[in-house]
């Protein structure tokens, strides 16, 4: 073993000890006395209580700005700024009330769109639900009814209609309902003039779950309004980077990979335009105020990710090998080989999980297999290609 040490390096916390699964528990306390110290409450607009009228609701005090970016950005990498334009256009909408939001993130699959908002979601703690534009026609029709998007963010917030009328939907593939000509594209533009209600101030009539027999055949019916649901809408706009082109007259700009091309964020400034070009109905794209182009993730970025972020797929394996009792042995240039590997296919930080995954497959095996049989595993550099290049001990 010894030898072996001099060959590989462990990295820093890789072993994964009864002092260590402490320490995260420690951390994890931590965490809950620092959540309950911010406890301080105020009231919203109310909730439905049993005699059918409102009643005050006590809730927890939004999180400061910061305190959210700062989070946000321990598990998302390289949209420091593009972060930074969704927290504050979230918080607009919730504070600025008489101010609508509606926000639409432009980038490739892989780089954070989604994420992003899931993870400032959950830590303001308000009902959201994500939902695939391409389910959806226009209402009438075969498919989805828009009106199930206000559904859907009534049971993310476990039926407290008031609550969802403060939430937030998430719409990705927008662009695939770009029109291409098509009169009356009952699954495309048709899909996106009536999402014109949900980004406007609308009412949605919403059935309540029935408490008596009575209500079994004559449900109560509320209004719910989406005056302050913060709508997104997120989409590659695959191609876009071509009109762009044309309008400033050059070639340089695109959704290119390189190692620099991350931190330019297209230097083409995608505008309404542009949207309107691309096949957007003018009337939906007149209602964004905000446009979001996330960067393309370069092996830096997808590097980082495995080694810093709190999403990262491979300190996830290695946390839970060591659950087992086994150690994991690697060298840290490992991960730039993983990177390296990922950006062969176009799907950005979401490629990281199969490459990892197939590095581990035989390794899960066997050590599944044979239980408390093994204490150490030690990764050669070539098991991002080879998944059979490891050593069980």
């Amino acid at each position: 073993m010894k030898a072996m040490r001099k060959n590989f390096a462990v990295s820093e916390g890789i072993i994964r000890n009864s002092t260590g699964q402490s320490n995260t528990r420690t951390k994890s306390k931590q965490r809950n006395r620092n959540r309950n110290s911010n406890e301080k409450v105020k009231y919203d607009e109310g909730r439905r209580n049993d005699g059918g009228k409102r009643e005050g609701v006590s809730v927890r005090r939004e999180k400061s700005m910061v305190e959210i970016e700062r989070e946000v950005l321990k598990n998302i990498v390289g949209q420091d700024k593009q972060v930074r334009q969704i927290i504050t256009a979230i918080y607009r909408a919730r504070n600025f009330r008489s101010i609508k939001s509606n926000v639409l993130v432009i980038g490739k699959s892989g780089t954070g769109k989604t994420e992003t908002v899931k993870q400032i979601a959950k830590r303001l703690d308000i009902p959201y639900t994500i939902e695939d534009a391409t389910k959806y026609t226009k209402a009438g029709y075969v498919g989805s009814d828009v009106t199930e998007m206000i559904y859907n963010l009534i049971e993310a917030a476990n039926g407290d209609y008031v609550k969802a009328q403060y939430g937030l939907i998430f719409i990705d593939e927008i662009d695939k309902k770009a029109g291409g000509g098509i009169q009356n594209d009952v699954s495309g533009v048709e899909v996106l003039k009536s999402l014109l209600k949900i980004i406007e101030d609308a009412t949605f009539p919403y059935p309540l779950p029935p408490r008596t027999n009575e209500e079994l055949f004559n449900p109560k019916i509320v209004q719910v309004s989406t005056k302050n649901i913060i709508v997104m809408f997120s989409g590659a706009f695959s191609g876009i980077e071509k009109i762009v082109e044309k309008r400033l007259n050059t070639h340089s700009i695109g959704f290119d990979t390189s190692k620099d091309a991350g931190k330019k964020a297209n230097s083409g400034k995608i505008t309404k335009k542009d949207l309107i070009e691309f096949g957007m109905p003018e009337e939906f794209v007149g209602r964004i105020d905000t446009i979001v182009q996330m960067n393309d993730l370069n092996e830096a970025d997808l590097t980082k990710i495995l080694m810093k972020s709190d999403l990262s797929i491979f300190m996830r394996y290695r946390s839970e090998l060591a659950r087992k009792g086994v150690t994991l042995v690697y060298t840290n240039d490992i991960f730039g080989k993983i990177a390296k590997a990922s950006l062969q296919t176009d799907t950005g930080a979401r490629e990281l999980s199969n490459t990892v995954n197939y590095m581990f497959e035989q390794i899960v095996y066997e050590i599944l297999a044979n239980p408390y049989k093994y204490s150490m595993c030690e990764l050669e550099p070539e098991i991002v290609e080879d998944n059979s290049k490891f050593t069980l001990y």
